[in-house]
């Protein structure tokens, strides 16, 4: 069977991969512009939502869509911005063979993508996904803690007991991708990038950008370094081992230093207390899930309504149709007219008990 260009390229040099799997990922994860010769790879949890931002003002896009089609279960409406639709550019895939090869290997096409330190990227994982049961990682309670959480007194996920959970139940070359090591994410012993930047410097790599669209102005105004400074007393020798074994391949082939886990750092030695969060940001998370919460009330309700109407339409039609046949002076034997009356009492009842079941007459 012949796949497209870029996907076989990626076969090549990861045979243990599935082409639907591997078509899948690239129509999710890639972003061309062929007008402005250059490729975006996103890797989760790796300033992809900044980028994805970026990309939506150089295209002009519309509004974000909320509750858009094959959207995320989000709990932010900025976050809607990881519905592909929301991003108006075509994936690799998307592209016929011809122009996928020139993407892949022009000299004149930025390829790009932004990595990040293992250590702080596992961490953001682990706050923003699992630790406060997201929507759609329920299933990581269930597997970790044997039970979803209580009413109430809520025992939460710690760190430690997510890192054994990616040690004893993922492969890290297919899993989560939030979690996935960043070098499988982007395959990069198949895709040629030209330029890997890293988020810790994230300015360094925007000017790139900028130099490659030509721009004399900067795209991003506070594009400030990452800090891996407020997650300090998370790690200790013994578990930064751990993860440093478990990525080990992202760590050596992007360039990472093995002791940079936060509150190793020079200077570090006092560590911030953990469990704070700023008032500012308590209020935003919890009114951002309020409104989503509102959303998906009413789109609940719409849908109710959309089924209301649709079962009255399909009671109307067999009432319409009984009626017809008896018009035409049709004899219905006693079990034909009990099966219509156990029909229309059925339909009665899918209505919400609205109208009345009808009865057939002689």
């Amino acid at each position: 069977m012949r796949y497209p260009y870029a996907v076989q390229l990626i076969l090549d040099r990861y045979p243990c991969l599935k082409p639907e799997d591997v078509a899948e990922r690239l129509r999710y994860s890639s972003f061309v512009s062929v007008s402005k010769r250059y490729l975006y790879f996103q890797v989760p949890k790796a300033a992809c939502t900044k980028m994805k931002e970026l990309l939506r003002a150089l295209e002009n896009a519309p509004p974000i869509k909320l509750l858009a089609d094959n959207a995320a279960l989000e709990t932010r409406r900025d976050m809607f911005i990881h519905a592909r639709e929301n991003v108006p550019l075509p994936s690799l895939v998307d592209l016929d063979d011809r122009t996928q090869r020139e993407v892949l290997e022009s000299p004149v096409f930025l390829r790009m993508t932004f990595v990040r330190n293992p250590y702080t990227r596992l961490v953001s994982a682990w706050k923003n996904k699992v630790m406060l049961c997201e929507p759609g990682y329920e299933y990581l309670y269930v597997q970790i803690k044997g039970h979803l959480p209580e009413f109430h007194a809520k025992s939460l996920i710690t760190f430690e007991e997510f890192v054994e959970y990616i040690a004893t139940q993922c492969d890290l070359r297919t899993c989560n991708p939030h979690w996935r090591r960043q070098t499988d994410q982007i395959f990069s012993s198949a895709l040629p990038f030209s330029f890997i930047g890293k988020i810790e410097r994230m300015a360094e790599g925007l000017r790139r950008f900028e130099q490659h669209l030509g721009l004399s102005q900067h795209i991003v105004d506070d594009a400030r370094n990452a800090s891996g400074a407020r997650d300090a007393g998370i790690y200790d020798g013994n578990l930064a081992d751990k993860v440093y074994s478990l990525y080990e391949a992202d760590f050596e082939a992007l360039g990472y230093d093995r002791s940079a886990w936060p509150g190793n750092e020079p200077g570090s030695s006092e560590r911030p207390q953990q469990g704070i969060v700023r008032e500012e940001t308590f209020n935003d998370e919890v009114i951002e899930r309020n409104i989503i919460i509102s959303l998906l009330y009413e789109e609940r309700n719409r849908l109710r309504a959309q089924l209301h109407r649709a079962s009255r339409l399909h009671l109307l039609a067999a009432a319409d149709a009984v009626f017809s046949l008896r018009n035409i002076g049709f004899k219905f034997p006693s079990s034909m007219k009990a099966w219509f009356q156990r029909v229309l009492c059925r339909l009665f009842i899918s209505t919400g008990g609205r109208g009345k079941p009808l009865k057939i007459q002689r």
